[in-house]
């Protein structure tokens, strides 16, 4: 417990201080992340005999992440970014089906379909998901936000957000459960229960949408719609993760922090709130901008 209390405070204090940063210090500590949750999925389908292809996989990772930290640094537009980032996703399933066939007619272990599978869903959890942590951060399609000890970016303040719902979710769900959880939830986590669930979601919802509307000056709508998809997606992801920890029938995806587990048993929420944030603010934001101009 304690070990678990000693890297809560350094892992938020140490957040704190990232994202205050923002920058190449901020996009290099989400590369490190993505990476290191590329090797926890890698590890675990190789310990279930299957094969995670590192040039196709691995390396796309490392590129997409990396795409999004030149995004945010040279300040792309969001379209062009988008753009760029569909067509180095498209030329991933090419080299990763000719990666996949290159080691089928190699090694022939009749696993083709699975490992070119499981390679794919590599690139997209660890890689696409992770660079949106990213882009959201880059957002800056609002004005800074002045809240008397420090002026925000407007795109901190929607990560900030983010952050904080998925937070509320699961800590609604956690003390709501406890409290009241009677019936099962999901076979896949059979500690979760309904009750803890349904405050997950309310407490995720009022946090998300209270925050929106007071300090992103958005409309009623627009914060109703951010806090349904933070609320809906937050847990998602959680049972995303678990569904495959169990498939390799595994507890914890790694111990990059002691106490919390791997970097995919921490931001397993985050990986999904972050891009339908992001993608719900520029829809909402940036294309009306764009066709009004």
């Amino acid at each position: 417990m304690l070990t678990r209390i000693i890297t809560g405070i350094v892992g938020i204090c140490a957040a704190i201080g990232i994202i205050t940063q923002g920058g190449w210090v901020f996009s290099a500590a989400v590369f490190v992340l993505a990476c290191v949750g590329w090797f926890e999925y890698h590890r675990m389908a190789e310990k279930n005999g299957y094969r995670v292809y590192y040039l196709s996989s691995g390396l796309g990772v490392a590129l997409v992440v990396g795409l999004g930290g030149i995004v945010y640094h040279f300040e792309i537009e969001p379209a062009i970014s988008l753009a760029l980032t569909t067509m180095f996703t498209a030329l991933f399933f090419i080299f990763n089906a000719l990666e996949g066939l290159y080691r089928h007619c190699k090694f022939n272990d009749g696993k083709w379909i699975a490992n070119t599978g499981l390679s794919m869903w590599g690139f997209i959890y660890t890689g696409v998901l992770f660079s949106h942590v990213i882009i959201l951060r880059s957002f800056d399609y609002g004005p800074h936000i002045d809240l008397g000890f420090r002026v925000f970016e407007y795109g901190e303040v929607c990560l900030w957000i983010t952050l904080i719902g998925t937070w509320m979710s699961d800590t609604a769900a956690y003390f709501v459960g406890s409290a009241f959880g009677k019936n099962p939830f999901c076979s896949v986590s059979p500690k979760k229960s309904l009750e803890g669930a349904v405050g997950g979601f309310v407490g995720c919802f009022i946090s998300v949408l209270a925050l929106t509307v007071v300090y992103l000056g958005v409309p009623l709508w627009q914060a109703v719609a951010l806090a349904l998809s933070v609320s809906f997606f937050a847990p998602l992801g959680d049972l995303i993760e678990s569904i495959i920890k169990r498939s390799f029938d595994i507890k914890d995806s790694g111990n990059f922090f002691p106490g919390h587990g791997g970097v995919l048993d921490r931001f397993d929420s985050l990986l999904f709130t972050a891009p339908v944030f992001y993608y719900i603010m520029l829809i909402s934001s940036v294309i009306p901008m764009m066709l009004n101009n």
